[in-house]
């Protein structure tokens, strides 16, 4: 015991300074710590932030890409429902080694150019007759119909908008299936209306509103809207009905043009009796 006392009197102030230094280098390290923490956090935060950025450009710059994947992706799907095939007699006719024949046909295409502010709107697609695009075919989007072809060049197309006051495509009202006409006279890009339906009809508010199949632009059935608004036109025994479009005109960047196989048969025969009226 004497010789730790002495000892500790011998090298008391070493110990003191070591004690201190020890004291010292402790307080240092907690000191040093929160803004060492607070500079890794910061720095991973912008670190996150420029990879998230990263992340959406490159998102942004495949979208279209993905989006024309998409596209064709849909196209394949459409050929195998059922409903756009006709029965074909094996005797007479073999296409790919099937009996059956493709009666509608999508092509797809992506908008360059479009208006809805006039009273007559009209959109540019990228695909014209080097894809096959023909004068008055039919065009869609995902949500129904958006217009029919009016002019072609070979590798663009120009389409009469369905906000086009003589637009005039033949419609149906499901479930009533009362038919008239669609046209467009609401200088409102989601609203056109359904002429030509008598009000002694019932016709409910909501009820979906179909393409009927008139001139082979459209398979009968292809979706345009919903009955919004309807009421009885003044002095005349016919319905004043307001469809709001499944498709918004002001957004509409991708769609398909609707190849019929017997479009010119159908349109040929219809022709023929508008004569004899």
């Amino acid at each position: 015991m004497l010789k730790f006392i002495a000892f500790f009197r011998r090298f008391q102030v070493f110990l003191v300074f070591l004690i201190l230094q020890v004291v010292a280098l402790s307080s240092y390290f907690s000191v040093m710590s929160f803004p060492r923490t607070k500079f890794f956090n910061s720095a991973n935060t912008i670190t996150g932030t420029l990879l998230s950025w990263e992340r959406n450009i490159i998102k942004y710059l495949y979208l279209d890409e993905a989006n024309q994947k998409l596209q064709a992706e849909n196209v394949a799907l459409e050929k195998r429902i059922p409903d756009n095939f006709i029965s074909v007699d094996p005797k007479t006719s073999i296409i790919n080694d099937t009996i059956n024949k493709l009666v509608f046909e999508r092509i797809p295409a992506t908008v360059v150019n479009s208006s809805h502010t006039h009273a007559n709107n009209y959109f540019t697609i990228n695909a014209g007759t080097e894809k096959g695009i023909e004068k008055k075919m039919g065009v869609v989007s995902s949500d129904g119909v958006v217009g029919i072809v009016y002019d072609v060049s070979k590798h663009f197309s120009i389409v009469k908008s369905i906000l086009t006051s003589n637009i005039n495509i033949s419609a149906y009202v499901k479930g009533s299936n009362a038919h008239g006409l669609i046209k467009y006279e609401t200088k409102d890009p989601r609203r056109v209306k359904l002429t030509g339906i008598s009000n002694d009809i019932i016709i409910k508010k909501g009820s979906k509103v179909l393409a009927r199949g008139s001139g082979g632009y459209f398979a009968q059935g292809e979706p345009i809207g919903i009955i919004e608004n309807m009421q009885p036109v003044e002095g005349k025994p016919m319905w004043d009905l307001t469809v709001r479009l499944n498709q918004d005109m002001r957004r509409l960047h991708y769609v398909y043009i609707i190849k019929n196989i017997h479009q010119e048969e159908l349109q040929t025969l219809e022709k023929n009796i508008q004569e004899l009226q």
